[in-house]
């Protein structure tokens, strides 16, 4: 009987023996979990010192290519679609007829209509003889008349619901898609098939609201892509939008004559370059200041000098990039220190020891 004891003895025993020793993990991994304090201790940082100097006049921004005009080919009436002269890939040009609706209905109704019309017009020109000879009272030449009008505004109701059967290009160029095949039905409205004209493109690019102001239509734009390594397409500025987003970015639209030696199409990245002239004097940091990159944009300064120098956060708001640095909009003033590594180590107010080695930002 005594040993039915034993077994259950030594199991109470292990489990408070396995519980003490995680009770005890657990202590070391919270302590571990506590941050270092230190305020103890100056962290050893680099710094440079902000200042305004003359930046590159040019600048350049990515982008991609799009028609400048692009249509979706539509039949403002609906029914069968009967005929469908293009196929993708088909040239055509401004105006053209590309197809129609089942219309011979509607052919017929005309016929009848400019039957009726022709008769009316007959009598109208009879009673107005009449009415001028006094042969006719003249309302029953108001009647006649009413009736000749009224059936012209039909014909001419019906000549407008054929064209509308037609499916008629708005532009010239090439057919990218065809979403409707010949015997489907269509409804009013519908994209029977969509065009573009390549013969020019334009690239909507992105501005900062600094350099937006810089910019007016008519400016000469350098269009550069890695389809065509070595080759500059002309481009030039058509708009420039007065509004900016929440990023006080502007969006910019340059057109470009597409080259025949090197055709580009719509939808290729291309790099765009702006020429603005001289130098233009703005405050610039460089990128590895910023303690977590250029999406949540801040740095720390230093306050104070020796034994009192500490460190202080400062959200920025940043303009244009260039080249490793980036502009400072908001946030820096010109001859403060800004610590540029050693950050990762820093919280506001934190001690600091500046190594020696400072810059001035050119």
């Amino acid at each position: 009987m005594k040993r039915n004891w034993i077994l259950p003895i030594v199991l109470v025993v292990l489990a408070l023996g396995i519980g003490l020793r995680l009770a005890g993990n657990k202590k070391k991994l919270d302590a571990a979990k506590q941050p270092i304090d230190r305020s103890g201790f100056a962290i050893p940082v680099n710094v440079i010192v902000a200042a305004i100097a003359p930046v590159e006049g040019g600048f350049s921004v990515p982008g991609t290519l799009e028609p400048y005009d692009h249509a979706k080919v539509m039949v403002q009436s609906q029914g069968k679609l009967a005929s469908l002269h293009v196929d993708l890939g088909s040239r055509v040009a401004k105006g053209q007829v590309l197809g129609s609706l089942d219309v011979a209905q509607k052919q017929l109704e005309l016929q009848a209509a400019e039957l009726s019309l022709e008769k009316l017009r007959k009598d109208e020109q009879r009673y107005r003889e009449l009415v001028a000879g006094k042969a006719a009272p003249e309302a029953n030449y108001d009647d006649v008349r009413f009736n000749f009008e009224t059936q012209q505004v039909k014909v001419d109701q019906i000549r407008q619901q054929l064209r509308d059967a037609q499916v008629i290009s708005p532009v010239g160029g090439t057919v990218v898609a065809k979403n409707v095949e010949v015997g489907e039905y269509v409804g009013a409205n519908t994209a029977v098939v969509e065009v573009v004209d390549v013969s020019r493109l334009k690239a909507r690019v992105q501005v900062s609201e600094h350099d937006a102001y810089r910019l007016k239509e008519g400016d000469a734009v350098a269009i550069t892509s890695a389809v065509f390594p070595g080759e500059t397409f002309d481009g030039r500025v058509t708009f420039v939008s007065p509004r900016g987003d929440a990023s006080h970015n502007y969006l910019v639209e340059v057109a470009l004559q597409n080259d025949r030696t090197h055709p580009l199409k719509s939808g290729t990245f291309i790099n765009a370059r702006f020429d603005t002239g001289s130098g233009v004097p703005m405050l610039t940091i460089p990128k590895n200041a910023l303690a977590e990159g250029m999406k949540e944009p801040y740095v720390y300064v230093v306050q104070g000098a020796g034994d009192d120098a500490r460190a202080q956060r400062r959200e920025l708001v940043l303009g244009r990039e260039a080249g490793e640095r980036v502009e400072v909009l908001k946030g820096l003033a010109p001859d403060e220190t800004v610590v540029v590594s050693g950050q990762l180590n820093l919280v506001e107010g934190s001690r600091v020891r500046v190594n020696a080695g400072d810059q001035t930002i050119r």
